[in-house]
């Protein structure tokens, strides 16, 4: 077997052509210029940052279950860390309790919230027009 060197198949790029173009960098329009007095530049376009007109501040909310002595369970629900509503698991059937479990079932509870209802009342027969459907 015989090894034959081949020669160099890239194409052949002119270095000269390469310098110039490395020094005239600043003529690129595709980058945006960095401010040099800004310490952290977070955004590269001005447009991106952020607009303090717009700030609407939104209550946080949070669905978080709880159990209790003798297989109880409540549904403690709070806005911005402090509770506003408790449901009690105990007045629930076994079937609500088993929606209540899932992914859904939290979700279920939380649009309920926002749409405020307060009441056990308001959330028993939301939950039974959905365990019918």
């Amino acid at each position: 077997m015989t090894w034959v060197l081949l020669e160099d198949l890239t194409p052949r790029i002119n270095p000269k052509i390469v310098e110039m173009k490395m020094a005239n960098k600043e003529n690129i329009p595709d980058e945006p210029k960095a401010d040099q007095n800004v310490k952290y530049n977070l955004s590269k376009y001005e447009y991106d940052l952020y607009h303090e007109e717009d700030d609407v501040s939104n209550p946080v909310l949070r669905v978080k279950r709880f159990s209790a002595p003798n297989k109880g369970e409540k549904w403690k629900f709070f806005s911005d860390n402090k509770v506003t509503f408790i449901l009690e698991g105990t007045k629930l059937t076994g079937k609500e309790k088993e929606f209540l479990h899932t992914v859904e079932g939290v979700n279920f509870l939380l649009q309920g919230y926002k749409e405020g209802v307060d009441s056990f009342h308001g959330y028993k027969k939301r939950l039974k027009e959905k365990l019918k459907k």
